[in-house]
């Protein structure tokens, strides 16, 4: 996460849905803790023009008010900073790790073990690395493979905008947690939904209660909530199931 990508249309699809999921008190996720791990960044080295998307709120007018008035504030205000985004009070039961993600492997463990501590109480933990997982592509096959960060971390230029496999095994074990949350920005190796089959087919195989949603404008991006058992899955479908109803438009359930 860096700062130029604050209030930009992902942000809003993300703090859109996690309203949506947190802030009501019929949804099954409401009073739950959630830590949103940030994997913060300064961007050094990239050039890029990521971020840039923050032409969309006549497009999503009415989808969430509040929402639009807050982050169009921040823009306003030239205030896109990670940071202002907590000062917002946009989730009600929610704590942000903005600890910047060290580019050494042997720092790496470090972090990630603060990381773990600073959410270990928390039911909810959402990941939000730039790129979302470490993958390798597999064309021949039609196939994403997993990369973890004990044999795989210097496969990436960048890894500090990923989380490998072995550290999201490591959130979802947390005593108290009920679902992991993992953002995934979509890449060019085959089609998003091939991709999205592909990534939700392997998920299972370790998670087994996987639910997978995307938000469509723009640069498309997928969140995948791994849960600890058949029941949380379950009632977590159907609250996505309608907010997708609402917002059929910008949003996509996977089965």
């Amino acid at each position: 996460m860096q700062d130029r990508y604050v209030a930009d249309v992902g942000d809003f699809g993300k703090f859109q849905l996690f309203r949506y999921l947190f802030n009501h008190t019929e949804s099954p996720l409401d009073g739950k803790m959630l830590s949103q791990i940030w994997f913060m960044h300064d961007g050094e080295g990239e050039q890029n023009n990521d971020g840039r998307h923050i032409d969309y709120f006549e497009r999503m007018a009415g989808a969430d008010e509040y929402l639009e008035y807050s982050l169009m504030e921040l823009i306003m205000r030239n205030r896109r900073e990670v940071e202002e985004l907590e000062k917002l009070k946009l989730l009600e039961h929610a704590q942000f790790f903005y600890d910047t993600v060290p580019k050494a492997l042997e720092d790496r463990y470090l972090w990630l073990n603060k990381a773990l501590m600073f959410s270990s109480r928390s039911q909810i933990v959402a990941v939000a690395p730039d790129n979302g997982m470490a993958l390798k592509c597999l064309r021949k096959e039609r196939s994403l493979a997993l990369l973890t960060l004990a044999e795989d971390y210097s496969r990436k230029t960048y890894p500090h905008k990923y989380i490998f496999a072995d550290e999201i095994s490591y959130f979802y074990r947390l005593p108290y947690l009920e679902i992991c949350i993992v953002y995934q920005h979509l890449g060019r190796c085959f089609s998003h939904d091939e991709q999205i089959g592909s990534l939700l087919q392997t998920l299972k195989k370790t998670y087994k209660y996987v639910v997978a949603i995307k938000h469509k404008p723009y640069s498309p991006r997928v969140f995948f909530f791994l849960c600890k058992s058949e029941v949380i899955e379950e009632s977590l479908r159907l609250r996505l199931s309608s907010f997708v109803d609402r917002h059929a438009d910008f949003w996509q359930l996977y089965p």
